[in-house]
């Protein structure tokens, strides 16, 4: 690798890396000031934004997507193993947090899709068998998982089903995290892993 295409690499990364920073640090002080609460569209704009500039990405920059598809499909997966930890919407259901529809179809969600990714991503990265089939089957659910969770979040912001209980304290630090951060990053591994299906195909 010639020195001027290492300090190209070593700026990009920078780039990134600077980008990335940025978008955390903007998410939190959007939380913190009560934007987030105040605007009940605000949210899923930021969660979609850096799955809109992934896309970009991957388009117009053929070092992005030579990286993005050498990343190791099994890790990718076996990170939605910590989607277990979205039964914890059933926590806050339970003390009157978060309203039931939402909890139990996100928490619910997360959870089979982390029961998935937990078997395949083993499977994977083991050097056992996988068929594209069931990597596909796994990827679409666990995405529209995502899909569902933001629409009935964002509905559920106005008390629509009377309860009187309903998402605003996802607007608000440290719950905002997860719809902000959490939710991006992951919607991006899936959209990676089909990309990998449909390059390898």
């Amino acid at each position: 690798m010639t020195t001027l295409t290492m300090q190209s690499c070593e700026c990009r990364i920078r780039t990134w890396s600077l980008l990335l920073l940025a978008w955390v640090i903007g998410t939190v002080v959007l939380a913190a000031s009560g934007a987030l609460a105040a605007n009940d569209l605000l949210m899923p704009v930021l969660i979609f934004i850096p799955v809109a500039g992934f896309a970009l990405a991957w388009r117009t920059n053929p070092t992005f997507r030579s990286i993005v598809l050498s990343l190791d499909t099994g890790m990718l997966v076996i990170l939605h193993s910590w989607r277990m930890l979205g039964l914890g919407f059933l926590f806050l259901y339970a003390y009157d947090v978060l309203p039931g529809l939402f909890a139990w179809l996100a928490g619910l969600g997360d959870a089979m899709a982390a029961a998935g990714a937990t078997l395949i991503g083993i499977k994977l990265l083991r050097g056992s068998e996988v068929s594209k089939q069931a990597l596909l089957r796994w990827n679409s659910f666990g995405l529209l998982d995502f899909l569902i969770a933001v629409t009935v979040g964002t509905a559920l912001r106005s008390d629509l089903l009377g309860s009187g209980i309903t998402t605003d304290q996802l607007a608000f630090l440290p719950l905002s995290l997860v719809p902000t951060l959490v939710v991006p990053f992951y919607m991006i591994t899936h959209l990676i892993i089909f990309l990998q299906l449909r390059v390898k195909a």
